[in-house]
């Protein structure tokens, strides 16, 4: 049978190796939303400004029409 030791040192390499793939695949995850200065409202076409990259998420309501589609302007 496989001593205790050895278990142990295996379960800690895989749990290391987890933890640093989970770190990996967040920042692709983060990389796949994206980020832009200036969002356009898809209902009037009013283009939101901002100084520094912004997640969509952030841009409605549209101050004009209080739209909350919006896409990213290149």
């Amino acid at each position: 049978m496989i001593d205790e030791p050895a278990l142990q040192s295996l379960r800690e390499a895989l749990e290391q190796v987890r933890d640093r793939l989970d770190g990996i695949i967040a920042r692709l995850r983060s990389r796949e939303e994206i980020r832009c200065l200036r969002w356009r409202c898809n209902a009037c076409g009013h283009i939101k400004y901002f100084t520094r990259p912004m997640l969509a998420h952030v841009a409605p309501p549209c101050p004009k029409c209080k739209g909350e589609s919006f896409q990213a302007v290149p």
